[in-house]
């Protein structure tokens, strides 16, 4: 009998792990530790170079959520989702009131940690719609519609554009993708069109700045164009293979400001080179590879519009981080996901994927079931 009960439980193992989302999970690790040596790297010769241990707290935590998310019932998560959509949203208004810090009201002070509604209104925004999609009522998606808008609203005056965009455009794709609601799609995306032209007088002036000095780099390198002109030089200075670990003579001058957080591939192609960087996209390249075959193979449609949304949101955060350090898009204050210093959007992106993960595990099931 206690035979029996052991190779049943034994079995059940083999095929928990034979369904495990392998790909994603390792590629994880693999930008979690690469984040763990740039921002030490980035961190040198800085008052933050004593923080690696803090840092380090934030990954073990954040790989503690990625696991939690994986054994919760999916039942209770889902049954879940519109609290924590409506939290975040409230939250969002709450930050407003906030005292600045650096300038900006986008984080709450706990004390020992700084929270950034935001960030996680980006993870609770696909897990909403993706719900509101996939039960295919029109008028529950007209009141996710206004609470997306409104609280696009809110992350503006933080002021965000960057995440504002990002929040937009992550409805429009799942909307689109849902093939309904055209007429409210297309008005969305034709206001935007016939709107930019007044809303680009009507953005903060260094935002603006730092649009113009896209187009004139050299005319602004002492001014809005000076962060990216110094990612380029660090990253150029790295060539095919790098300087070697701590050896990057731009990221130990702290001659490129936030190289911590948004500007972090410098540290990388600087110290790695342009190998190092190909590594990175190569990893993000696989998780959204996995995150598409998710998506093609699942049959729950809530799992289907998540993986887009998903996939959707890393492929913004790392074509938009890349490409400000490189000039060829605005600097608009984006994270590189898992890399960038900030335990923020390490939580974030750790749910995120753990959910994906899970997503895996429910569809692999369901084909076996």
């Amino acid at each position: 009998m206690r035979n029996t009960i052991f190779r049943s439980i034994r079995t059940e193992y083999k095929e928990r792990y034979k369904r495990f989302e392998f790909y994603i999970f390792l590629c994880y690790i693999a930008l979690l530790t690469i984040s763990f040596f740039a921002v030490k790297s980035a961190n040198m010769n800085t008052a933050l170079e004593s923080s690696s241990s803090k840092h380090l707290v934030l990954i073990l935590f954040g790989i503690f959520l990625f696991f939690l998310t994986i054994i919760l019932p999916e039942r209770f998560l889902r049954r879940f989702i519109p609290v924590l959509f409506f939290l975040t949203v409230a939250a969002l208004a709450f930050v407003l009131a906030a005292p600045k810090i650096s300038g900006s009201r986008r984080w709450i002070s706990l004390g020992f940690f700084n929270f950034q509604p935001s960030e996680y209104f980006k993870l609770a925004e696909i897990l909403f719609l993706s719900e509101v999609l996939a039960a295919k009522n029109s008028k529950v998606y007209y009141l996710a519609c206004l609470s997306i808008f409104f609280s696009a609203i809110l992350i503006y005056k933080e002021p965000d554009l960057g995440t504002t965009l990002i929040v937009l455009s992550m409805w429009l794709v799942m909307t689109i993708a849902c093939a309904k609601h055209e007429r409210i799609w297309k008005g969305a995306v034709w206001g935007a069109i016939l709107a930019s032209p007044v809303a680009f007088f009507m953005i903060q002036d260094y935002q603006r700045d730092r649009i113009l000095s896209i187009f004139s780099p050299q005319q602004n390198a002492t001014g809005a164009a000076y962060n990216t002109i110094q990612s380029m030089r660090a990253i150029g200075s790295g060539g095919m293979l790098g300087k070697g670990y701590m050896n990057g003579n731009m990221n130990l001058g702290n001659f490129v400001p936030e190289d911590h957080t948004d500007f972090i591939i410098s540290v990388i192609g600087e110290e790695f080179g342009f190998i190092g960087i190909c590594l990175i996209l190569f990893l993000y390249a696989v998780i959204l590879y996995r995150l598409y075959r998710g998506f093609s193979l699942s049959y729950d449609f809530f799992w289907k519009f998540y993986f887009l949304g998903s996939s959707f949101l890393i492929f913004f955060h790392v074509f938009e981080n890349i490409g400000m350090n490189l000039g060829i898009i605005p600097v608009t204050g984006v994270p590189l996901p898992l890399i960038s210093w900030g335990g923020n959007q390490i939580i974030t992106y750790s749910i995120l994927l753990g959910l994906a993960t899970k997503g895996c595990i429910v569809n692999k099931n369901k084909r076996q079931g």
